[in-house]
C-alpha cells in the first residue's frame, strides 16, 4: 500500500514589507507610485531626487526585496515646530494592507526624534477614506483651505501632537 502525500500547510506569513528611508536607487520606482498615485500636484522627478537626498525632510519608503510598495514624503522646517507630511503613497497591490498607517507612523517617530511638536498636513476634502483614516490616527481638523490642490479641489487641514 502506498502513502499519498500530505498537504502542506504553511504557517509562514507573508514578509512585512521593511521601511527605511529611501535613497536614489529608489528614484525609477518612486516617480512610476507618484504618478500612478496622483493625477494632479504630481512631483516631478527633479523634485524627488531633491527630497531623496535633502536634509530637511523625511522621505521613507516600504520595500518587499526590490519591490517598492508605498512611500510618505514630509518636509521639515528649523524655524517650525511643526512638520508637514506632504503625501503618501501606496502602490495599488499594497493597499488595504495597514502599510499606510506604518509608513505615517513611522514618519511621525522621525519627526519627534527630529524634534518636531507636531505634524500637518492636508488632505482633499473628497478623500474621505484617508480622512477617516487621519482622524483614527489622533489627527483633529483645524482648518479648511478653498482650492488649495492643482485641480481646484478643496483641503482638510489637521494636525496631531508628536
Amino acid at each position: 500500500m502506498t502513502s499519498r502525500p500530505r498537504p502542506s500547510h504553511s504557517t509562514a506569513k507573508p514578509a512585512t514589507p521593511r521601511l527605511r528611508r529611501a535613497t536614489l536607487t529608489d528614484l525609477d520606482s518612486l516617480f512610476a507610485l507618484e504618478n500612478a498615485s496622483f493625477s494632479s500636484d504630481k512631483l516631478s522627478r527633479a523634485r524627488l531626487r531633491h527630497w531623496i537626498q535633502a536634509a530637511h525632510g523625511i522621505l521613507l519608503v516600504a520595500v518587499d526585496g526590490s519591490t517598492l510598495l508605498g512611500a510618505a514624503l514630509t518636509f521639515t522646517r528649523r524655524d517650525s515646530p511643526a512638520a508637514r507630511l506632504y503625501s503618501i503613497a501606496i502602490a495599488e497591490a499594497a493597499r488595504g494592507q495597514g502599510l499606510g498607517t506604518r509608513l505615517l507612523r513611522r514618519t511621525e517617530q522621525e519627526a519627534r526624534k527630529a524634534g518636531f511638536k507636531s505634524m500637518r498636513l492636508e488632505v482633499a476634502v473628497g478623500n474621505t477614506h484617508a480622512i477617516a483614516l487621519y482622524h483614527k490616527l489622533g489627527y483633529v481638523t483645524f482648518g479648511h483651505k478653498r482650492g488649495f490642490y492643482e485641480d481646484g479641489q478643496d483641503a482638510v487641514r489637521m494636525q496631531k501632537a508628536l
